[in-house]
């Protein structure tokens, strides 16, 4: 493993991986006195080199809606590794709210990856290609559901010929299976990475922080069906950990690499060692 400013480099077998910062945001809405989440949380994304494909899972807040000047330098950090936007021909979307698709074009619009195929469950676009009606969503502050259709609108609309659909659990790539984990959204996937005896989940917004394995009954106000986020993490978790299976969360404290542990019917968060 190597450490950079930002990034993170490892390996999942004979994968290479990356760690990418995109930077920090505010996520407003905290769940009582007692919720000792914060408000700012990283953003990162992760770039994995395979025999044959550049694959990104998801592509951080981006630049150009909503006000985060601390976001937004996922290219910029990219570049700093060497990599060009224009060599990842596979991205994966978790879902569609703004920290996950805003830096699929830039500020003025262009499609920051030209060459690359978008992976998407088909429950999430069908959800946000209908432009549907936030109000029934408890959401802190009321620009937060103008934000999020802003950035569909921005993001996913200009590279909708280039999405590929895909229903329940699908392996895109040798290695690289999607597994459907509604709740946060109606088509939130989580990816699982597999090389040899090694394995990485991915978690993306199943879990915001540490605090929420062993709180289950926390979730951020950007949840749309809190009850089923917490089943849906209930079982995923129990289904797919082991002990050996590496942790990915992409809003932990920076890498957000660990392991998730269970002692006494208690989950935990038990953060990588990194020197």
């Amino acid at each position: 493993m190597e450490v950079l400013r930002d990034r993170v480099r490892f390996r999942i077998g004979s994968l290479e991986c990356l760690v990418i910062s995109d930077g920090t945001v505010r996520l407003p809405g905290t769940h009582g006195p007692d919720d000792v989440r914060p408000n700012q949380v990283d953003v990162m994304c992760l770039l994995i080199k395979t025999a044959e494909h550049m694959v990104l899972i998801d592509t951080g807040w981006g630049v150009g809606v909503g006000s985060e000047p601390n976001a937004g330098k996922l290219a910029q950090n990219l570049r700093a590794e060497g990599v060009q936007c224009a060599e990842i021909d596979t991205i994966i979307l978790s879902h569609a709210h703004v920290d996950h698709i805003g830096g699929i074009t830039d500020a003025e619009g262009n499609v920051v990856f030209p060459n690359a195929r978008y992976f998407m469950n088909k429950k999430e676009w069908e959800y946000w290609a209908s432009d549907p009606d936030l109000t029934q969503l408890e959401l802190p502050e009321e620009s937060i559901r103008t934000g999020l259709m802003a950035a569909v609108r921005k993001n996913l609309m200009p590279i909708k010929d280039q999405i590929k659909l895909i229903n329940g659990d699908t392996e895109i790539i040798p290695g690289i299976k999607l597994i459907w984990a509604p709740g946060h959204t109606p088509g939130h996937i989580v990816p699982l990475i597999s090389s040899g005896t090694e394995q990485l989940l991915c978690t993306g917004d199943l879990i915001h922080h540490p605090s929420e394995l062993t709180r289950p009954e926390l979730y951020r106000a950007y949840n749309m069906a809190p009850e089923q986020t917490i089943r849906t993490r209930t079982r995923l978790l129990s289904q797919v950990l082991t002990p050996n299976v590496l942790v990915f969360a992409c809003h932990f404290p920076f890498p957000g690499l660990g392991y998730i542990i269970q002692k006494g019917g208690v989950w935990s968060w038990q953060p990588l060692e990194i020197e």
